[in-house]
Order: C-alpha cells, then sequence, then structure tokens
C-alpha cells in the first residue's frame, strides 16, 4: 500500500510542479505593450496628446528616430497648443478603438508672411516642464499626469521625426507558480519517504511465508535433522586437516546449521549484521535515505532559483495615512502657471542672464530677462557706469534656491508670479539677504521676465500662502476686498513718507518694523546737513514722494489678503535762492552723468525709484500692512527750467 500511495504522490508532485513551471514558461504572457504610431505628414511639430500615454497604465517609454536631431519637450496640453496657435503640426490622438492616429493640424492665427512657415524653434522655452535633446534616436521613460502631453521637433525648421512607438509595461506576474512549484517539492518528498518505507517492509519481509500441511510436518523434521548429521559427519575430516584459526569454522557452520532451522533468525541476521551496518557503526539505511532525500531538495532548489518576485503573492501593509493640512481650491480657479521645477530653472537662468549682463552693461540681453522698472534701473545705472568707472552695480539677481514660488493661477496671457530667492554670500563671507521678485510672461512664446525686485526684510514675515500647485488668484487693481486697493497702496504710503504718523494713512501702516522709511529719513536728513554746510544761504533743498511708473501687481495669500509690489518716487530738489548763484554737484557722480552738467543756475530734481513689496490684510482684519522689502536706485536726473 505504501508504494500505491507514493505513486499517487509523485504524480500528484509531477502536476502541481509542472503546472507552476508552465506559468513561468509556456503560458507567461508579454511584459510590454507597444503603440506605433504612424505619421504620414511631414510637419515641424508633433504633439502627442496627453490621453495616448494613458491608453495603458505605469511608466511609458517614448522611443523615436528617423531625424538626425530629435528635440523632446513635455508641458501641459493648453500650453502646448497655445504655443503652436500659429503653426501647423501633427495632432497624435486615440480613436475610438484606442489605437493612436495623427492628424495635420493648420495654424489657428498664422503670424508669417508667405505660403511657407520659417520655422521657431522650441528649444528653451519657460513652458516647459522638461525638455531633451538626442541624435538619430532617442529613448526616453516618462511618467505623465492627465493634463500633459509631449511635443516631438527637430529644430522647429526641419520635419519633425516620424518614427515613433510608446510601450507600457505589463504586468504578467504569476503569483501561484512559486507555491505550486512549493507544493510539489514537498509532495515529491512525500512520496520519496513512501517509496523508502515501502521497500523497507518488503526487505524486511523477505516476501511471502507459506506453511505446509500437518502431515507433512514430522517428515520435514526428520529430513531436517539428517541434514545436520550429513553437515557435522563432513565436517570432521575437515577439522582434523584444518589448523589455527580456520577451527572456527566448525562453530560457524553450527551456527548456520541452526539458522536453518529459524528461518526467523536468519532473515534477521544478514540484515542486521550484514548490509545495514556500516564499518564506522552507522546504519547504512538511513544513509541511503539521505541520499534519496538530497536530490529532492536540490530539484527544489533549482526551480526556486529561477522564480522572480512575481511568481509569489505579494503581501503588504496597507500605508496609514498621515493628517496634512487641507487646502480647498476655490471654485473655477485655473491652473498654476508655474510649477517649482519650473521655477527653479527660470530664476536659474534669469540669475545667469542678468549677471551677464550687469558685467558687460548688456542692455540687449538684460532685456532677454527683465522688463518694466526692473528693466529701467538696470538701463539708468548702465548708462552711468558707462561714465564712471566706480559707480556700485545694482541689486545682484540670486537663482541658486528658490525658496518661496507663488505662481499665478491662470491659464491665459500675460502671467505672473511672486519667487523668493535666497540669497548669495557676499566676498566678505556674509549671506546676503534673500531676494523678493515679481515675474511675468507676456504670450506663450516669451520668456519670463523680473517686473520688480527688491531684498526681503530678514525680519519680514510673509503671509500664509498657497502651495505652487494651487497657485493664487491675480488680484484687481481696483479689489475692495483689501484693506486698501492696490492701486492706492502707493499714494497713501507716499502720503505716510511725507506726513509720518500725522498721515491719515498712518493707522494702516505698522510703522514700527517699516526700515524702509527710517532710512529714507536718516538719508534724507544727512544729504540736508551736508547741503546747508555750503549752501544755506544760497539755496534750498526740499525733498518730494508720489507714486512710481510702474502699476502695481498683487496675488492673493490664503487669509484672503496680498502680496502687492508697487513702486514710490523719492524726489530731491535743489535751487538758488538768488540771482547769479548755481547749484554745484560735482561730488554727486550720477547725477552728473544723466544731466550732462556739473552746476546749473535753475533747480536740478534727483529722482529715486523704489521698488517696495508689501503684505496687504483683507478688509476688516485687525493686521497691518506690513512692508516686506524694497531696493532703491537714481532713476533720473534733470535740470528744471523756471
Amino acid at each position: 500500500m505504501r508504494f500505491v500511495w507514493a505513486v499517487i504522490a509523485f504524480v500528484l508532485a509531477a502536476a502541481l510542479i509542472g503546472a507552476g513551471i508552465a506559468q513561468r514558461t509556456v503560458f507567461l504572457g508579454p511584459d510590454t505593450a507597444t503603440m506605433q504610431v504612424d505619421v504620414q505628414e511631414d510637419q515641424p511639430y508633433t504633439l502627442i496628446d496627453a490621453e495616448v500615454f494613458r491608453a495603458h497604465s505605469g511608466t511609458q517609454t517614448l522611443k523615436v528616430e528617423g531625424s538626425e536631431q530629435i528635440y523632446l519637450a513635455y508641458s501641459r496640453t493648453a500650453d502646448l497648443e497655445a504655443w503652436l496657435s500659429d503653426a501647423p503640426y501633427t495632432h497624435v490622438t486615440l480613436d475610438d478603438d484606442g489605437e493612436a492616429v495623427a492628424e495635420s493640424v493648420p495654424a489657428a492665427e498664422p503670424s508669417w508672411e508667405g505660403d511657407v512657415y520659417p520655422g521657431r524653434n522650441p528649444a528653451g522655452s519657460d513652458l516647459w516642464l522638461e525638455e531633451r535633446t538626442a541624435e538619430g534616436s532617442l529613448s526616453t521613460p516618462l511618467q505623465l499626469p492627465e493634463d500633459v502631453s509631449v511635443l516631438l521637433a527637430s529644430d522647429g525648421h526641419a520635419p519633425a521625426p516620424t518614427d515613433i512607438s510608446i510601450v507600457w509595461p505589463i504586468s504578467n506576474a504569476t503569483p501561484w507558480a512559486g507555491p505550486l512549484i512549493v507544493a510539489g517539492a514537498l509532495i515529491l518528498l512525500l512520496g520519496v519517504i513512501l517509496w523508502v518505507l515501502g521497500i523497507r517492509h518488503v526487505r524486511r519481509s523477505r516476501g511471502p511465508r507459506r506453511k505446509g500441511s500437518v502431515q507433512a510436518e514430522p517428515r520435514r523434521r526428520a529430513l531436517g535433522a539428517g541434514r545436520r548429521r550429513g553437515a557435522v559427519a563432513a565436517a570432521e575430516p575437515r577439522k582434523e586437516l584444518t589448523a589455527g584459526p580456520d577451527a572456527a569454522s566448525s562453530d560457524e557452520a553450527a551456527e548456520g546449521a541452526d539458522a536453518a532451522d529459524n528461518p526467523d533468525a536468519s532473515s534477521d541476521a544478514p540484515e542486521k549484521n550484514g548490509e545495514d551496518e556500516a564499518p564506522g557503526g552507522s546504519s547504512r539505511r538511513g544513509g541511503r535515505r539521505a541520499l534519496l532525500a538530497v536530490p529532492v531538495f536540490g530539484l527544489t532548489a533549482a526551480l526556486l532559483t529561477g522564480c522572480s518576485p512575481d511568481a509569489w503573492p505579494q503581501f503588504g501593509s496597507t500605508p496609514t495615512p498621515t493628517p496634512t493640512e487641507t487646502v480647498v481650491a476655490p471654485e473655477n480657479q485655473q491652473a498654476p502657471a508655474l510649477t517649482d521645477a519650473q521655477a527653479v530653472r527660470i530664476a536659474e537662468d534669469i540669475a545667469a542672464t542678468v549677471e551677464k549682463a550687469d558685467a558687460d552693461r548688456d542692455l540687449d540681453l538684460a532685456k532677454t530677462r527683465l522688463d518694466g522698472i526692473a528693466l529701467t534701473m538696470r538701463e539708468v545705472n548702465y548708462r552711468i557706469r558707462g561714465d564712471v568707472e566706480d559707480y556700485p552695480a545694482p541689486l545682484p539677481i540670486p537663482g541658486d534656491s528658490v525658496r518661496i514660488i507663488l505662481p499665478q493661477a491662470f491659464d491665459e496671457w500675460p502671467r505672473s508670479a511672486m519667487l523668493v530667492v535666497e540669497g548669495e554670500a557676499t566676498a566678505e563671507g556674509e549671506q546676503a539677504p534673500p531676494t523678493i521678485m515679481n515675474i511675468t510672461q507676456a504670450d506663450p512664446w516669451a520668456k519670463y521676465k523680473v517686473t520688480t525686485v527688491a531684498s526681503l526684510e530678514a525680519a519680514a514675515e510673509l503671509p500664509k500662502l498657497a502651495p505652487w500647485w494651487l497657485g493664487a488668484a491675480l488680484v484687481p487693481p481696483d479689489s475692495s476686498f483689501l484693506a486698501i486697493a492696490p492701486a492706492e497702496l502707493p499714494a497713501a504710503y507716499a502720503d505716510v513718507l511725507a506726513h509720518g504718523e500725522k498721515s491719515k494713512f498712518a493707522p494702516l501702516f505698522d510703522l514700527e518694523s517699516d526700515s524702509f522709511r527710517v532710512a529714507l529719513e536718516d538719508a534724507r536728513a544727512e544729504t540736508l546737513s551736508k547741503f546747508r554746510e555750503t549752501g544755506a544761504e544760497t539755496g534750498e533743498m526740499t525733498f518730494e514722494q508720489g507714486v512710481g511708473p510702474s502699476d502695481p501687481t498683487a496675488l492673493a495669500t490664503l487669509e484672503s489678503g496680498a502680496i502687492v509690489a508697487v513702486t514710490v518716487d523719492t524726489r530731491i530738489v535743489t535751487a538758488p535762492t538768488d540771482e547769479g548763484v548755481v547749484v554745484k554737484f560735482p561730488g554727486n557722480k550720477g547725477v552728473v552723468a544723466l544731466v550732462g552738467e556739473e552746476t546749473s543756475s535753475t533747480p536740478v530734481v534727483e529722482t529715486a525709484t523704489n521698488q517696495l513689496f508689501f503684505a496687504v490684510p483683507a478688509q476688516g482684519s485687525p493686521e497691518q500692512i506690513r512692508l516686506l522689502g524694497y531696493s532703491s536706485g537714481l532713476r533720473t536726473a534733470e535740470i528744471r527750467e523756471e
């Protein structure tokens, strides 16, 4: 019966192991899915829609061939379509059957003259989340969000590559292959054990025993006795001829004769003293069972060695979610204009470009990354430094570490964002204060440019801001939801500079933390003191302030307030009071460079423009308007005609 169960175990083990191996070989499905994109017409750009990359789940691998120069960029679908709105391109989408189809799209708003599109290189656009280039072929893994598409091109002039395929990984896990092989190996081991036990039982029993009839028993005994006597008689002469140790053979023969009378004893003796007793006293039969078990374990190890983790059930604990601060987006709010990765890349490029422009006084280069009052202040500084060698350079714009980004949530143009960038270390080893700046993109093809820039106050505390992935709304200049409308803020602050705590707007501002007002008052007092040393009796000096040349920019905070960037002009008017008296300003090299004269018989007006950032609370809030940062520089100097 042991052999029957052993055979059943062998058959079952073979079935289980075979099923496990078949799952990893014969019945193993493909591990990837490939979609080939068939592009028929030559266009300078190919837009692969986001839905194409979601045809299958998992990370996508985009493979492109067929062009000497291959350019790839990905960005939000709406931004890509806006960038391509004035150019013809190929649009790849999915049909109803889930297959990729390529359709040629003409330019919606052609911006060129003639019948042939002149081309535009897409490299370096601030709209792209990331861009890559290659020669001949390109293979790159992607994991794109739902609203992100891919742009392919060569250089914007030559046709885009047409050999395009997308590959997705497909799970071909066989979680029961490993358990089946292990179960089969264990049953195989059980079958081997049953088979060994069966052999052991047969050897012990020496086959079946049959008993004779009762009448034949006396005769059998007599025959046995006669044989014994004959054996003894035949042995006696040999005892005489044999000497030494061989004399013991008679005893062995006697024992053999006794064993013939006792079949049970004769069957046990050889098994105990012959086959199963090893020279060292260990059991040979146990050794054979061990040798038989070794191939079983070896087979199991060999089978399991080739099993990957996909051949086993995956068990894991469900991660416990941690509570995070919930930020609810306002209804119908649009997507943010920038991501943090874009902001870092843009800030680095702005810093490098402006640094080179400042060193070379290259206004054309500065125009690629500066605009508005920020560009005007650079232009004036470059002009003065062209005539005055030791005139200080403008405030540098760092770009190594973007700390805070507040992008406008807006799908159209122009777009704005505010950045806070850590300051760089000075030559003396001191850490420069952080820089806060407002950047603006005029249209889909333009770069982001700095329009307002200032040094952040050391003790300035920024209000709570929305995360970059949510963005913020642009506050209208005439908004009534703030403590003061952004358009009215410059005039109100100018009035505070003129009258201090006596100004009617003074209660709106936190004057105790306003370092700019203190610095301005100290500078004015020092300037006036120097003037009175020589011109107190022949001239007069007055100070003025007013609204600056740029429009305010305001982005909302989480507490219904806003960060507002404005400009305020401060002026010094120096005028002679007697006839024949002239105003001399040879010590002010910046004014001399702008005016072109060292003396004047009429009033001279120096205008400095101050770029200011304020945290403005919501209407009805008990908080006051706080100054966050500022920068100042000479903008104009002129001789006023009487």
